[in-house]
């Protein structure tokens, strides 16, 4: 930085010669200006790290698989035409237990893995994006774990033509609870968490005692929920050792992990796979 300043300053003092000295309307020899070339320092241009303002650390990434084996088969959360309240739009379809979801191949959705804060020599998260969607239908809530920045705009849906009500049990955040009127498309509910949670707080519609769903607020990026297929994958994480939460509803505690340590190589993908025992289920 002192040699571009210094390089920039000289430049700065031939111009202001080339102004003093050049031709003017009484006559006077040509000047020629000399050619400059400016020359950055090569350090300041940095990809694939993370940039700390006084400190640039190299990332990688995270790419893993939740699986469980000899996984217990949950009956139906709501059968179609069951004789339960609101049956007409409730009981409309087969509604499943979300509480533990595993795919043919073993894979575990629904599952969080995050950091429980954000690491030192890490991006900052992003201050602002693109309103999110929390939705309802066939008094189901979708999605049923989502992970939610902080301040970041929730707005809540209803698909139904039967009123709900969204009540959150936060730590750390003011609890919401308020009514969702039927078949509201625009979200007039919005919900903002303004502190990061340090595990997912409870979603739930008091009119409905089965619906339920899971936000986890974060104040950084370096956290996702598993896909139908038990993936998951965690950019542009420091090079160092960290250690992650994996948190599902139905484990035992509703830790499958407390503190996973995995660490991350620069400019590497790290691959997993996370065993979640069928044993260290909670009565379900």
């Amino acid at each position: 930085m002192l040699m571009k300043n210094a390089i920039l300053t000289a430049v700065a003092a031939s111009l202001s010669l080339v102004a003093a000295t050049g031709c003017s309307e009484y006559g006077g020899g040509a000047v020629t200006v000399p050619e400059v070339t400016f020359i950055l320092d090569a350090s300041s241009e940095t990809s694939g790290a993370a940039d700390t303002g006084d400190t640039i650390l190299p990332v990688g990434n995270l790419r893993g698989r939740v699986v469980m084996t000899n996984a217990p088969q949950l009956p139906l959360l709501v059968s179609s035409g069951a004789a339960i309240k609101d049956a007409e739009v409730c009981a409309a379809v087969d509604v499943p237990d979300e509480r533990l979801m595993v795919g043919a191949n073993g894979g575990v959705s629904n599952v969080f893995v995050y950091l429980p804060k954000k690491p030192k020599g890490s991006r900052p998260a992003e201050a602002a994006g693109e309103t999110m969607i929390f939705d309802q239908k066939n008094c189901r809530f979708y999605p049923h774990t989502m992970i939610v920045p902080v301040n970041r705009t929730v707005r809540v849906l209803s698909g139904d033509a039967v009123a709900h009500n969204t009540h959150t049990y936060p730590s750390k955040n003011n609890a919401v609870n308020s009514g969702v009127a039927p078949n509201d498309r625009e979200g007039k509910l919005e919900i903002v968490y303004g502190k990061s949670e340090s595990v997912p707080l409870a979603v739930k519609c008091d009119y409905h005692a089965w619906m339920n769903a899971w936000h986890l607020p974060l104040d950084h990026q370096f956290g996702a929920v598993t896909s139908e297929a038990g993936e998951f994958e965690i950019a542009d994480l420091p090079v160092g050792t960290h250690s992650f939460i994996v948190w599902h509803e139905a484990a035992r505690g509703n830790f499958v992990e407390r503190k996973l340590e995995v660490e991350i190589k620069e400019g590497e993908t790290t691959e997993l796979q996370i065993d979640f025992a069928a044993a260290s289920l909670q009565e379900l």
